[in-house]
């Protein structure tokens, strides 16, 4: 090759250039951002609407239709999700895999302004974003006082902490969960309103209108310029008790007249606690384009600083910190890079035995792995677990070609002093050019097409796809440029190194062997041929044992204790069912905190008020400093938290969930089931629950829809009501204005505002008769009680609703125990095996959908992997039948994969694909070094199939099993996962290490036997006649 022949004679000019890409390396490296996960944008987008104290029905009613009707026109939309609870209403707008998201997001905000119009006027401004993995909380701080009340807390981390916090470079938001806001509540006496016959509205009116702080223009005096104001803000409470609500003559009602004025606070909907204490969360969020780790540090630099001027009694400790686990991860995988490319070198070193090399290979390995740094800073990768991974994956392969490449020179070079080792280096080169340039071009075919089948499976992997592909690019222009240049300088002397001899004869003795084997092989090739075929059916027959999974869980030590009491259950009663679980917690040395949260629910980044629900988040020790692994000790607190009495309810523990990577649903297993009627589905969906509750290996079950939650719903005499001169409307206004609340105007106060809050004092409202007893305005502008034009009365209603595409459905959820999330659905789909009614379904959601879609798109992976490849050795062969002698041995290497995955324990998952492709990669260039040369040995010596498929085998040995070898040793130390950061790439690795252990048999005997099979002879028949005798 041309460069070859540049590189050999202008040695500096390749020194210089290979130095130049090496310090551009060194820059892209430092400059790198560092993430757990890389920069992945799905084609989601996120529409939340809370309206304060509406019931499921309601916001059904009021907001999901008229919302769905008009989101389902937006071009684009794959489908709809949403799901109902009270006072939130939350829709998932799934795209189409390849919509711009950006103009997705802009569509979907025109549909959202169109139905803003159809909407009630006292809901919360809809927030609508794009599905970032990124905004998760990168640090969570929690918030104790040992002389402050949870109401002056709130007001100092509102006031003064949340401002210092969005202060910080990089910082794109805070959210505080605890602690109780600041509120003036007017507490209206019914009977006061009703006795000066009092509509709220002008109360609410009265309090907007004395409230004023108001620009009234400019006054020019003399050579000076004012500014008149009008400075009527309430400056106390007492402002507030004396403004005239009513003036009857000369006599004036004031509002403390008919109300109780008190600096108060909301009421207690979620309580707090942090490892046993009364405290609050503040959960801080990044810029997108911000750093975890550096932001995370800074915000935790800065905290250290605050923490000197900290009022008394205050003090501040971390929940979660990201950045910790983000470097522990990424250091780890670091670890096992480095292990891996000591393993790859010592590989080396075995083989051929000459320290030279090794040092020449020392040089070759970091210099392409820099280089490749330099690539990843101008693709806009970030350093993560993924590219990473890919790295170490590529570490296996990076000297696949620089090996064949060496090992011919060596060859050549072997017993011959008068060549000059340049001549010797470009022959050598050459020689093996063709054969390595095909060997690339197989490679990038099997794995480019990730990039062309969508899929979250696709998106995920994109970085550690392309890694490993420019890594194996930059390999192969190394392998024909700086190597053979190396080798001019370190292999110039024929001189032979002390215990080379040894070596060289070691695998010379193990060359004539394996010739001896193969002959015997191949000599029953059919015998051979058939026990494969036993191999590989009895690999299939174990599939459904090793069980599947969308992605290996991480042993990240973060366990999710969930609480679902009742539906109607209070807050205080959720508050002590927690308490009660917390006393398994004390004292835990494996445990470094847990933050404890009554009456609240997270669902995505949002905290919603669920009074019957409460959750632990407990975070275990780092890996390093235990010895139980996450899912262990979630065994063993399980079966100590079951003999808590929790009446009515369930305690569900379960590892959290990985932050950053886009999940379905709420549970592991979902089974959704839709139809017309409820109460249909209902049954149908109680039916299933049982059948799960019976099916060993699950746990967590429960339906969405519980409709059980009490209320009181208030039914409306129409004739009666429009007698008096009372609507619908009236009714509904009144009862959530005094029940719930409504914010007349806010009160200055230091420069910050807090709500000024009407209703009645919620101890006056506790039954039917209360409410009843609730004033109403008429239109002819007097009062009524509730009980006058409606009857109160005590019903159930909806927990939960949820929809898919606009049409109803309840959901059974399930999480796992001790099986995969594959043999869970499967045992799910046998148990629930029933006939359904017309026009009802039952489909899969959770991870098992998303391990439906991951199947599906891995699939199309493998098919255009393996039709590229057979594309690339056909214009390489000019042939059909060697490229398919070659891919037709991969399945009999996946039987490894299977028997490696079962002998572990480890399911099979979407990162086990990439060591497949490694496989398929490492059977393709073995096949096409034995393949390519014994077809050389037929066509221009004249050799029979068999002596020259021996042949080629015998001369080809060693640098086949150098590329299976090495490749093993790259995945050795993500197989034994010793560090944090390894679990995910674990199933690869293992599925890997099988696959090629399985190749290098298949390689050495199965591939001669197809070749020999399929190959036919060019002698006579006469001379075959004649072969016999002369044996």
């Amino acid at each position: 090759m041309r460069i070859t022949a540049y590189a050999v004679r202008k040695r500096i000019a390749i020194f210089v250039i290979a130095c130049g890409m090496t310090v551009l390396g060194l820059y892209g490296l430092w400059s790198l951002p560092v993430a757990y996960l890389p920069d992945v944008t799905y084609p989601l987008i996120k529409l939340n609407i809370g309206w304060t104290g509406a019931t499921p029905d309601e916001l059904d009613k009021n907001v999901a239709d008229p919302v769905e009707r008009i989101m389902a026109t937006v071009d684009g939309v794959d489908s709809l999700e949403s799901s109902i609870i009270e006072g939130m209403y939350a829709l998932d707008l799934n795209f189409r895999y390849g919509v711009n998201v950006d103009i997705a997001y802009q569509d979907a905000l025109a549909a959202l302004a169109r139905a803003t119009k159809f909407l009630p006027q006292d809901i919360s401004a809809p927030v609508m974003f794009k599905a970032d993995p990124t905004q998760f909380p990168i640090v969570q701080i929690a918030v104790q006082s040992a002389v402050w009340d949870q109401t002056t807390l709130r007001t100092w981390a509102e006031n003064s902490l949340e401002p210092f916090l969005t202060a910080v470079p990089g910082v794109g938001g805070t959210e505080i969960i605890g602690g109780l806001r600041r509120e003036i509540r007017v507490a209206l006496d019914a009977d006061a309103l009703i006795k000066h016959d009092l509509g709220v509205q002008k109360i609410i009116d009265a309090l907007r209108t004395e409230n004023v702080e108001q620009f009234g223009g400019r006054v020019v005096q003399g050579d000076r310029e004012f500014i008149a104001r009008t400075t009527g803000e309430f400056a106390n409470l007492d402002d507030i008790r004396n403004i005239v609500v009513l003036r009857q003559g000369d006599s004036k009602v004031l509002l403390k007249d008919i109300a109780v004025v008190e600096d108060s606070h909301e009421d207690v909907r979620i309580v707090t606690r942090f490892n046993g204490e009364p405290g609050l969360k503040i959960s801080v969020l990044k810029q997108a384009d911000a750093n975890t780790v550096a932001v995370a540090k800074e915000v935790q630099t800065r905290l250290e600083q605050l923490k000197e001027s900290l009022p008394e009694g205050l003090s501040i400790g971390l929940v979660e910190n990201q950045a910790t686990y983000v470097e522990a991860s990424i250091n780890g995988v670091r670890s096992a890079a480095i292990d891996a490319a000591a393993l790859v070198i010592l590989v080396i070193y075995l083989f051929l035995g000459s320290w030279r090399q090794v040092v020449l290979m020392s040089l070759l390995l970091p210099t392409t792995l820099i280089i490749n740094f330099g690539l990843m800073r101008l693709g806009g990768f970030s350093l993560n677990i993924f590219s990473l991974g890919g790295l170490v994956v590529a570490i296996g392969v990076v000297l696949d070609n620089a090996t064949v490449v060496l090992e011919n020179i060596t060859r050549l070079r072997a017993g011959k002093t008068t060549e000059s080792i340049a001549s010797v280096a470009e022959r050598g080169t050459d020689e093996v050019s063709a054969a390595i340039v095909a060997a690339t071009i197989s490679f990038l075919a099997l794995f480019l097409p990730f990039l062309l089948v969508p899929g979250m499976t696709s998106l995920l992997f994109k970085e550690l796809i392309l890694v490993i592909s420019g890594i194996v690019v930059l390999s192969l222009v190394i392998a024909v440029s700086l190597a053979p240049m190396l080798a001019t300088l370190l292999m110039g002397n024929t001189t032979q190194e002390k215990g080379a001899g040894k070596i060289e004869a070691f695998h010379a003795r193990i060359a004539e062997r394996y010739a001896g084997w193969l002959q015997t092989m191949l000599n029953r090739r059919k015998l051979v041929l058939a026990l494969f075929t036993i191999m590989l059916v009895g690999s299939i027959a174990l599939v459904p044992r090793v069980g599947s999974e969308f992605l290996p869980k991480i042993d990240d030590g973060r366990i999710l204790v969930k609480v679902r009491l009742a539906t109607g259950v209070s807050v205080e009663k959720t508050n002590t069912v927690l308490q009660s679980l917390e006393r398994f917690l004390v004292g835990d040395p494996l445990i470094e905190s847990y933050f404890v949260m009554a009456g609240g629910k997270i669902v995505g980044i949002n905290t919603i008020e669920v009074a019957s629900e409460g959750q632990i988040d407990i975070q275990l020790v780092p890996r390093g400093q235990r010895k139980t692994s996450t899912q262990e000790y979630i065994n063993a607190l399980r079966a100590r938290m079951s003999k808590a009495p929790v009446a009515g309810g369930r305690i569900m523990i379960s590892q959290q969930k990985m932050r950053g990577i886009r999940s379905i649903g709420s549970s592991e297993i979902e089974i959704k089931i839709h139809g017309g009627e409820l109460d249909v589905l209902e049954s149908l969906a109680n039916e299933a629950l049982s059948k799960i509750n019976s099916t060993p290996g699950l746990t967590n079950a429960y339906i969405s829809l519980d409709m059980s939650r009490p209320e009181f719903q208030v039914k409306i005499d129409r004739i009666r009501a429009a007698e008096l001169g009372v609507s619908a409307a009236d009714v509904s206004a009144s009862l959530r204005t005094l029940v719930a609340g409504t914010v007349a105007t806010r009160f200055r106060d230091k420069g910050e505002y807090y709500d000024i809050r009407l209703m009645v004092p919620e101890f006056t409202v506790n039954n039917a008769v209360d409410i009843g007893r609730l004033p109403v305005r008429t239109a002819f502008g007097n009062h009524v009680r509730i009980s006058d034009v409606a009857e109160v009365r005590q019903a159930l209603g909806p927990v939960e609703i949820t929809r898919e595409n606009q049409i109803k459905q309840i959901i059974v959820r399930a999480d796992t125990a001790g099986i995969s999330i594959g043999e869970g659905r499967d045992a799910i789909a046998q148990a629930i095996n029933q006939k359904l009614p017309v026009g009802y379904s039952i489909e899969f959601g959770g991870q098992a959908q998303m391990m439906k879609e991951m199947m599906r798109s891995l699939s199309l992976v493998v098919v255009f992997a393996l039709f590229f490849a057979f594309i690339v050795l056909s214009v390489q062969f000019n042939s059909f039948k060697l490229p398919g002698l070659i891919l037709l041995s991969v399945p009999f290497c996946s039987a490894g994969m299977i028997y490696a995955l079962l002998l572990s324990g480890l399911p099979l998952g979407a990162t086990v694909i990439i060591g497949a492709l490694l496989v398929i990669s490492s059977t393709v260039n073995e096949g096409v070094l034995l393949i390519t040369y014994a077809e050389d040995l037929r066509t221009q010596e004249g050799l029979r199939p068999v002596d020259a498929i021996i042949k080629a085998g015998k001369l080809r040995l060693r640098p086949r099993l150098m590329i299976a070898v090495t490749v093993i040793a790259g995945f050795i130390p993500l197989a034994l996962n010793i560090e944090e950061g390894s679990d995910m790439l674990q199933p690869m690795a293992v599925a890997g290490i099988g696959g090629l252990l399985t190749g290098i048999i298949v390689a050495l005997f199965l591939v001669p036997c197809l070749y020999v099979l399929f190959t036919p002879e060019k002698h006579t028949s006469a001379k075959r006649k004649v072969e016999p005798k002369a044996a």
